[in-house]
Order: C-alpha cells, then sequence, then structure tokens
C-alpha cells in the first residue's frame, strides 16, 4: 500500500488566505521506494495530493511526523483495576511532568497494561489542532501523527543520534529530544548513566554525521556505529518507522477509519438492502393501517344493516356471524357470507337515503336475496353498478310498483 509521509518542520502560522507551514513530504511503496519527495507549503502539498496522492483521505495510508521539541514524552504507572479506569487516569498520571494546565494539553499512551509503565506522549492541544487545520487546509486525513524523533528504532541498549543541520534527533528507548549540537555530548553522558542496561556497553548509533562532526565528544561509554543516510532525513525516518509509535490521535482527536477489505465492498451493498427494508416494512405497516380501517369500515356498515334489520340500538359481538345464525347458517360453514354481505352493503352505502331494506336471506349457491323499496328505477341502477365495480353480478327478480305507494319493492339477487 502506498503511503504519505509529512514532516511539520515550522509552527503553523494564521493568514487571511489560511493556515500555512513548511514541511517535508515523501510518497513511498509497500517496496519502500520513493515516488515523490521534496519540501513544500501548504500550497505546494496541496497540489502534490491532487497529483500524486489522491487518496490522502484515506487515514490508513497517512503518517504525520511533528517536532519533538512540542511534544513530551514520559513513562509512568497508571493505577486502575481496568483498562477504561486506566484511560481515565493516564492525563492525571503525567501531570507531575507538565507544568501547563493538564486540561489544555493532549494526553496519548501506548497500550495499558498493568503493573506495568506506560508510553505517554504530551502536546499542547492548541498544537494538535494546528497541525490538523494544516492537513486539513492541504485535502489530508492523517491516520497517525507523533513525533518525529519516535520514528527512530526502538531497540534495547540502543541510542540513535540523527544529525540535523546545527541540532540532533535522540531517541534512548522512550527518552527523546531535539537536541543543539553544543549540547549532545551532555546528553548523551546522561543517557550512559541512565536507564540503559549498565552490564553491556550501549550501542551509539550516528546518522547522517561521524564522531568528527562532534570534536571532543566522550563516547568511551558507547560501542559507536556510524550510518550515512543516503536519501534525506524523512526518507530515512520512513525507513525506520515500524508503526508501532504513540498515536496523538487519541479521544477528541481520534480518526474514524474507512472499513477495508471484504466489509468495505459489502457495505454499500448492505446500506441499500437497509434502505430497501425500511421501505418494505414502511409499506407493510401502510398496507396493515389500511386493512384495519377497511375493517372497521365495513364492521360499522355491517352493524348499521344489522341495525336496519333487526330494529335493534345495540349489536353485540359479530354481526355478520349473528346475521349468519338467525339466517340459517352454521357459523362458519362458509365464509363467503362474509364478504359478500360487507360488500352488500358497501353497495347500498352508496344509495343512501333513497332505499329502505325489508329483508335478506343466502344460500350458498344461490347467493344473497335481499328484499327492497327504492324510489326509482336509477337507484336499482346506481346499486347494480357500485356492485359490478366491486365484481359482484345484481339480478333484479322481481319488482312490484304498487307495493308502497310511489316506490318500487324490488327482489335482488346478489353473487360473486
Amino acid at each position: 500500500m502506498t503511503r504519505l509521509f509529512v514532516r511539520i518542520k515550522t509552527p503553523v502560522v494564521h493568514t487571511e488566505a489560511g493556515v500555512d507551514a513548511s514541511v517535508d513530504y515523501l510518497v513511498c511503496d509497500d517496496d519502500g521506494m520513493t515516488e515523490a519527495a521534496g519540501q513544500a507549503d501548504a500550497g505546494g502539498l496541496s497540489r502534490i495530493v491532487e497529483t500524486v496522492a489522491p487518496w490522502a483521505e484515506d487515514p490508513a495510508r497517512v503518517v504525520v511526523l511533528v517536532p519533538v521539541g512540542d511534544v513530551l514524552s514520559a513513562s509512568c504507572e497508571v493505577p486502575g483495576r481496568s483498562a477504561t479506569q486506566m484511560r481515565r487516569a493516564v492525563r492525571y498520571a503525567v501531570e507531575e511532568f507538565v507544568a501547563d494546565d493538564i486540561d489544555t494539553m493532549q494526553v496519548a499512551s501506548a497500550d495499558l497494561v498493568r503493573n506495568e509503565p506506560v508510553h505517554c506522549l504530551v502536546a499542547p492541544r492548541s498544537s494538535v489542532e494546528d497541525w490538523l487545520a494544516f492537513l486539513a487546509e492541504t485535502g489530508i486525513q492523517p491516520g497517525l501523527m507523533t513525533a518525529d524523533a519516535m520514528a527512530l528504532a526502538n531497540d534495547t541498549d540502543v541510542v540513535s543520534v540523527l544529525f540535523e543541520g546545527d541540532h540532533a534527533l535522540v531517541r534512548a528507548s522512550e527518552q527523546m529530544a531535539s537536541v543543539d549540537l553544543p549540547n549532545l555530548g551532555e546528553v548523551l553522558e546522561g543517557v550512559a548513566r541512565g536507564s540503559l542496561n549498565a552490564a553491556e556497553r550501549p550501542v551509539l548509533r550516528l546518522i547522517n554525521g561521524t564522531l568528527a562532526d562532534l570534536p571532543g565528544l566522550g563516547v568511551e561509554g558507547f560501542e559507536v556505529e556510524e550510518m550515512p543516510v543516503e536519501t534525506s532525513v524523512l526518507g530515512f525516518l520512513a525507513g525506520e518507522f515500524d508503526g508501532r509509535a504513540v498515536n496523538l490521535l487519541q479521544g477528541d482527536y481520534a480518526v474514524r477509519r474507512r472499513p477495508t477489505g471484504a466489509l468495505s465492498r459489502w457495505r454499500p451493498i448492505a446500506a441499500a438492502a437497509g434502505v430497501w427494508l425500511g421501505v418494505v416494512l414502511g409499506l407493510l405497516a401502510a398496507q396493515g393501517f389500511w386493512a384495519d380501517y377497511q375493517a372497521s369500515r365495513f364492521r360499522e356498515q355491517a352493524v348499521d344493516l344489522y341495525r336496519s334489520l333487526y330494529r335493534v340500538d345495540r349489536v353485540a359481538g359479530n354481526p355478520a356471524s349473528r346475521m349468519r345464525r338467525l339466517l340459517g347458517q352454521a357459523t362458519g360453514a362458509d365464509e363467503s357470507f362474509h364478504g359478500l354481505f360487507g360488500q352488500f352493503g358497501m353497495g347500498l352505502a352508496d344509495i343512501s337515503g333513497s332505499f329502505e331494506l325489508r329483508g335478506v336471506t343466502y344460500s350458498p349457491r344461490r347467493g344473497l336475496d335481499a328484499d327492497l323499496l327504492v324510489t326509482d328505477d336509477a337507484v336499482l341502477e346506481r346499486l347494480g353498478a357500485s356492485l359490478r365495480r366491486q365484481g359482484l353480478d345484481m339480478e333484479v327478480i322481481s319488482t312490484d310498483s304498487a307495493q308502497s305507494g310511489a316506490r318500487i319493492g324490488a327482489r335482488l339477487r346478489v353473487s360473486g
């Protein structure tokens, strides 16, 4: 996987045009071969990202190195019975090493292990926010941000010194700093007397420099190795970087990484399936509400018809079942009665006020026979049209205009 390394060299400055800083950048492939490298400001880095590293918004492919002079490295015991308790206690465990208000500092730690010292990095939150603002200006989303000296190899009983102009990056185990060359001898003497294994002579790696660059430096307590840098300082740091550095992007600054592998391929499909599932469930819910509404409407019509037929004010239970029993039909014997009677009731609702229902009988073979009084033939035509729209057949068996003055008596047969 091709990766982008960015090393921030100068403080971030805010201008009317945005934010700016001087950086070194390096794009390298899986084999460590350099595809692009150089120095740039915000504008130049933006162009590099557009042309060489358009994938720089993927946090997994971006490593940012910040000046170790702006970062405190400390190792301390962190109390707590669980990882959660230890994470809450980390910032207070390093408070004794910090002169400023701990609430203004970003505290990041390595993996927390009970009863073992924990390596922590501490940096001003304002600096972290400036670095992130600069990177955002250039279209970069970092996944890991750490001190530049931490990219040096962390080997047991090895002190690494990387010469760079008038100063050097120094790392000895979890101790690291940027040191002016005149003070380098004193720092190395302190390291030799300090935490390294006294039973063996530590190795002093002089990178990008030699003993000749430090006349008078006492190195009697070290085994000295001189290592030339064939590419650039950032190229060497990228080659040494093993990914085990403490990441400053924790807590409020933690980055949500993009899904990779099979999960990333299936996530859009899963999202689309979730949307469709929501739509289907919504439609099913709407159908349920509509069916409930229709059932309530049919029941109301059946109750009204029952009251009209049998001259009662209150209907107990299922009106269709009660009418089937009154008509001599066994309850549940022929379920078509319920549907046929309900549809007939809907047809009568369309001629409301123009009829009087005098009686009704039902036979599974013939269908529903009803005796009506209607105001004129047009009412029967409207009733027939309404029933036909529901898929029913209506046959007028007989009519008698003398049955009730000006009204027409009609005997109808309705079938499915």
